[in-house]
């Protein structure tokens, strides 16, 4: 995840993918396109786009391309400002709410959909760790379904926290499935 210096507010998008409608924010707007990943080694299973709205003050969209689950990162140096953009981008954009993200799963969802949750905690949380989150992720890592073990494996993709290291080692040397420990270590390089 890339790490922000600046006050940051994310604001997890429930149309999947919610790329199209932030495109065109982004284009009324009149937003600088500062940064891509188009064309980047992680384009297959990600979408990074950073514009400039203003001078020290960016909206970032990150898409993981799998689930289809996105978020928007508002952050630049006026923390007002930043909280005021968010608040209208959450008016323009149906967002899902802190509340409704740390909900538990149901055991009724599907694979899929449980996966999307996980995807959707990894994305909304920031570079600080956040426990609320994490304890969700590490639960889904110990499911009996390996489905779900190996969603959680990937949301480290994009958590900056130690934590989520010790957890990709730990599914790395101790999960039942060989598939997945074979993919853990891969992950950790």
């Amino acid at each position: 995840m890339t790490e922000f210096a600046y006050p940051e507010r994310r604001l997890a998008l429930r149309q999947l993918p919610g790329w199209e409608p932030v495109n065109a924010v982004a284009r009324a707007a009149q937003w600088q396109l500062v940064a891509s990943n188009a064309g980047g080694g992680d384009e297959d299973y990600k979408r990074t786009v950073t514009w400039g709205v203003a001078p020290e003050f960016w909206v970032c969209y990150l898409e993981d391309r799998i689930t289809d689950v996105s978020v928007l990162v508002v952050f630049g140096a006026d923390r007002e400002a930043v909280d005021t953009l968010a608040d209208r981008l959450s008016r323009l954009l149906p967002v899902w709410s802190r509340e409704e993200i740390l909900e538990p799963f149901g055991e009724d969802l599907t694979p899929q959909d449980r996966a999307r949750g996980l995807m959707r905690l990894a994305l909304f949380g920031s570079d600080e760790f956040d426990p609320e989150i994490f304890v969700r992720i590490e639960a889904a890592a110990r499911h009996r379904d390996p489905r779900i073990r190996n969603a959680a494996m990937w949301t480290t993709v994009y958590l900056a926290w130690p934590q989520a290291q010790e957890l990709l080692r730990r599914i790395a040397d101790e999960d039942p499935d060989p598939r997945l420990t074979a993919s853990a270590r891969r992950l950790l390089g």
